[in-house]
C-alpha cells in the first residue's frame, strides 16, 4: 500500500460514513485513483494493494467494502451500486504442492464491473471477472467467472439464474427453476 493510500485510509476513518462524498473523491484522486466527482464512496471502504482503480459517476460503494489486489486494474462503471461488505479481490496464488506453503506465487487479475451493475451485500468478486452492463448479483454470491449483461446471477459459485428480455420487458428463467424465485 502506498503512503498516500495509507494516509487516505486514516483520514477517511475520521470522516462521517455517508457524508462529504466530494471530499472523499478528491482525496482518492490525490491517492492516485481515477474517481468520478459524483461517485459516492462510504468512509469505511478499504483499499489494499498496488492496483489501478477507476470508479464512474453516480456510483455508490457501501459500508465495509474491501477492494484489494496487486498489479492489475479494477474498474467500476457509471451508475453502479455496491452494497455493504462486498469484496473485490483481484489477487490469488498459484497452488504449490511441492513447496512449504500450498499457497504459492501470488498474482492478480483485472476486475471489470460495467455500467449500471448492482452487487448485493456480502458478495465476493474474484480477479479475472467481467460483470456485464446492468447485471444483478444476488447477496452472498461468489463471482468466479464472467456474468453477461442484463442478467441476474446468484450462488457459490455465481451462476446466471435469469436474463432480462428487453423486447418483452420481463425476466426469463435460465438457471435452476427451483431457485429462480429466490433471486
Amino acid at each position: 500500500m502506498s503512503v498516500r493510500l495509507y494516509i487516505y485510509n486514516t483520514i477517511a476513518s475520521l470522516l462521517p460514513e455517508t457524508r462529504l462524498y466530494p471530499l472523499k473523491a478528491v482525496l482518492l484522486r490525490l491517492s492516485g485513483y481515477n474517481i468520478a466527482r459524483s461517485a459516492r464512496i462510504v468512509s469505511s471502504v478499504r483499499y489494499y494493494g498496488s492496483f489501478s482503480l477507476s470508479v464512474g459517476g453516480d456510483t455508490y460503494i457501501g459500508h465495509d467494502v474491501l477492494i484489494a489486489g496487486g498489479d492489475c486494474t479494477i474498474s467500476i462503471g457509471n451508475a453502479c451500486d455496491l452494497a455493504p461488505r462486498v469484496n473485490l479481490v483481484a489477487g490469488s496464488h498459484e497452488v504449490d504442492m511441492n513447496g512449504a506453503h500450498t499457497a504459492g506465487s501470488g498474482y492478480s487479475r483485472d476486475i471489470v464491473i460495467e455500467e449500471g451493475v448492482w452487487i448485493g451485500t456480502g458478495t465476493t468478486v474474484l480477479g479475472g471477472v467481467r460483470i456485464g452492463r446492468k447485471a444483478i448479483i444476488a447477496a452472498g454470491a461468489v463471482v468466479t467467472s464472467d456474468i453477461p449483461s442484463l442478467s441476474m446471477a446468484a450462488g457459490v459459485p455465481a451462476r446466471v439464474m435469469k436474463t432480462w428480455n428487453s423486447k418483452e420487458q420481463c425476466w426469463i428463467v435460465t438457471g435452476d427453476p427451483q431457485n429462480a424465485d429466490t433471486v
